[in-house]
């Protein structure tokens, strides 16, 4: 394996554009339309990065940011701005994005009282396989934990067996599955 050097830093504004090519590079839905890469960038990073940028690292590789970890720190106040603001923006986009993220708010909502934090993580190829997602997983779990945020959710599709692998070695449990996902959750404090 070749050793690549990598450092976790905090998230910049200076990052928005690596942290999107980031998203759109490592999605496994599709990214070839305006429309479709609008909705990632509305469902998966908007939020997080205009919202809660203090909850946010990223890897730097070289001074370019290669992947991220985001998160939303408490599932009420997210969930309340998300529906404000960005749900707006994804209904325009079309129903099947609208019901794809209120599916989303809907099964995030059943755990959020015990995990109120979730999170969102991708890496570049470049930095997969070294340590920097479970660095980025640390570091976002010292920082909720220095806040008093008790625990940490995400969501995964259920034939991503590597992520699955991932976060299990990481600490996170399965909890509920759903139409090929699941959520996965771990205490911090």
């Amino acid at each position: 394996m070749t050793e690549n050097k990598f450092t976790i830093r905090k998230y910049k504004a200076e990052d928005k554009e690596n942290v999107l090519k980031v998203l759109y590079e490592t999605s496994s839905m599709p990214t070839e339309t305006e429309e479709q890469r609008e909705f990632l960038r509305l469902m998966f990073n908007d939020y997080y990065t205009e919202e809660e940028p203090d909850n946010c690292f990223v890897v730097d590789c070289g001074g370019e940011a290669v992947g991220y970890i985001i998160c939303a720190e408490n599932y009420k106040r997210y969930e309340r701005a998300f529906k404000d603001k960005y749900i707006p923006l994804i209904k325009r986009l079309g129903m099947t994005y609208l019901i794809t993220a209120v599916g989303e708010l809907f099964i995030h909502r059943l755990i959020s009282k015990r995990f109120p934090a979730h999170l969102h993580i991708d890496i570049l190829p470049v930095c997969q396989g070294v340590g920097a997602g479970s660095e980025l997983v640390r570091a976002l779990c010292e920082h909720l934990a220095s806040k008093g945020v008790k625990g940490l959710m995400l969501s995964c599709g259920m034939g991503n067996k590597g992520a699955i692998k991932f976060y299990k070695k990481n600490n996170f449990r399965m909890l509920i599955n759903f139409f090929g996902n699941c959520l996965m959750a771990k205490e911090i404090i």
